[in-house]
């Protein structure tokens, strides 16, 4: 299969790529540099701020995984909310608009979405059919979600996947807890008993090839989170513990994340507890079953 990656130089990107060619599919990006990094992947230019894209890339895909975004750990400025928006809504919708206008066929567009469309509860486990949230990370959820619905009205299996915190030792929330308890003054984050539905980046990579291969993944949305919830104080102990650091310091206060975060604290404060039933209906497996061995995995190889 030719399966075409909006995103595809990201974290998650790399790492679907690498699972996608070990199979055996062909893999090509959709990329805003030329740039070529990996021989065995093609590369397509595109520009969703001005709606263009290679003819060729529509022509080479079998199949499409939508990921890009811009990142959503940098201060949200208005300015800066804007292309968080933006960056989601304005790539999904040139795509839709492309294969629409081309004819095409595809064998399944799957896309990102966050389990940021949930609101905050400290009780509530969310399921696929639980109502969003009102904030500004559920708002972009919905957009984003709603743009990758359009591909439905082309006969095309068209699957969400609602992504939780993306476990890796180089990017993301991960490194960013590490960081501190790393130089001894880590802590868990508000009062730590906000839900974190974490999720190893091999884990997530392999939902989505699952999702692309597999058309008991039929059309609609799934969480994409590990297979146990855990809580920010419990996620806190067992990286120290796995890293071997002590903790000493008292939880850090919320009020003190939104000093140091702004609005953007909103993403270390929520607490999602999400269900993996339906993902799990469908046969996907983990790898990686515990927090403590996805971490081992990631910082003891």
């Amino acid at each position: 299969m030719k399966v075409l990656i909006s995103g595809g130089s990201g974290l998650i990107g790399r790492e679907i790529s690498e699972q996608l060619l070990r199979k055996g599919h062909q893999v090509g990006w959709l990329s805003r540099s030329s740039i070529k990094e990996n021989p065995q992947i093609q590369v397509f230019s595109w520009d969703p701020d001005r709606m263009e894209i290679d003819p060729a890339a529509i022509e080479f895909a079998d199949a499409v995984i939508n990921l890009a975004g811009a990142s959503i750990a940098e201060r949200w400025t208005p300015h800066y909310k804007n292309i968080i928006l933006r960056s989601r809504v304005d790539g999904t919708r040139l795509l839709f608009n492309r294969f629409r206008e081309d004819g095409k066929s595809l064998k399944a567009f799957v896309s990102a979405s966050a389990v940021g469309y949930y609101p905050n509860s400290e009780d509530e486990l969310f399921t696929e059919d639980s109502a969003p949230g009102s904030d500004f990370l559920s708002l972009i959820c919905q957009k984003w979600e709603q743009e990758a619905q359009n591909f439905e009205e082309l006969n095309i299996r068209t699957v969400r996947l609602r992504i939780g915190i993306v476990l890796d030792p180089e990017e993301g929330a991960l490194s960013q807890m590490a960081a501190p308890l790393k130089w001894g003054f880590g802590a868990p984050l508000g009062n730590g008993k906000q839900w974190m539905p974490w999720i190893h980046r091999y884990d997530l990579a392999a939902m989505f090839v699952h999702a692309l291969e597999n058309e008991s993944v039929s059309t609609g949305v799934y969480n994409a989170v590990g297979p146990k919830n855990l809580r920010n104080a419990e996620l806190t102990t067992t990286l120290a513990k796995v890293l071997k650091k002590p903790l000493f310091l008292p939880p850090v206060p919320a009020f003190m994340l939104k000093l140091l975060l702004g609005e953007m604290a909103a993403i270390a404060l929520a607490s999602t507890k999400c269900s993996n039933s339906k993902i799990c209906s469908t046969g996907f497996q983990y790898q990686f079953t515990s927090l403590e061995s996805a971490l081992k995995e990631l910082y003891l190889r």
